[in-house]
């Protein structure tokens, strides 16, 4: 008898636990402890500043979601869900636009915290989604005539820097009706 009730108090005390965890699974109301974080170290901040400078007549957008990039390209369901799961928590450091916001080019500042395999991983992956990545070493930073030619090619370097010079229009980072997209 003894035994039954002792076993009968252990069953209700691990269904009560259970209860309990469950409980907190599905949300109490509590939202966490959060506070606010810097969107990019000092190094990537002066990069995005090159960036800017270099890039005049395009859109750079710094610490871009790996999935506002890609999506999965396999039609079974399981096999698409899987590869969502491998970029879902990646990010690049930038994303380089058109005007149109057509991507131009992913660019990532690389430091100690890059591993050369997950870069190539994450390379190839862009790839296949027909995006180019271009890599510059984050202790040997060009100067900013050598960023626009690695990015957009030399023949588009020279052909932009004519048209930045001719045309010095600020445009709105949201949308430029005035003028027709380059």
């Amino acid at each position: 008898m003894k035994t039954s009730f002792l076993l009968l108090v252990v069953v209700a005390l691990a269904a009560a636990f259970l209860l309990a965890l469950l409980k907190g699974a599905k949300g109490s109301g509590r939202t966490g402890a959060y506070r606010r974080r810097k969107l990019m170290t000092d190094n990537e901040e002066e990069f995005f500043g090159r960036l800017v400078v270099a890039l005049p007549d395009h859109y750079i957008f710094p610490q871009v979601a790996m999935s506002a990039l890609l999506e999965p390209a396999s039609g079974n369901s399981k096999t698409a869900y899987a590869d969502r799961l491998r970029v879902a928590q990646q990010r690049v450091d930038y994303v380089v636009c058109t005007k149109r916001c057509e991507v131009v080019a992913v660019v990532e500042l690389d430091d100690k915290t890059h591993t050369r395999s997950k870069d190539t991983l994450r390379d190839a992956r862009l790839e296949q989604g027909g995006i180019r990545t271009v890599r510059f070493q984050a202790r040997h930073k060009p100067k900013v005539e050598a960023i626009r030619a690695m990015i957009l090619g030399p023949i588009e370097a020279e052909a932009g820097k004519e048209t930045s010079m001719t045309s010095q229009q600020t445009v709105s980072p949201i949308a430029d009706t005035s003028r027709s997209p380059q």
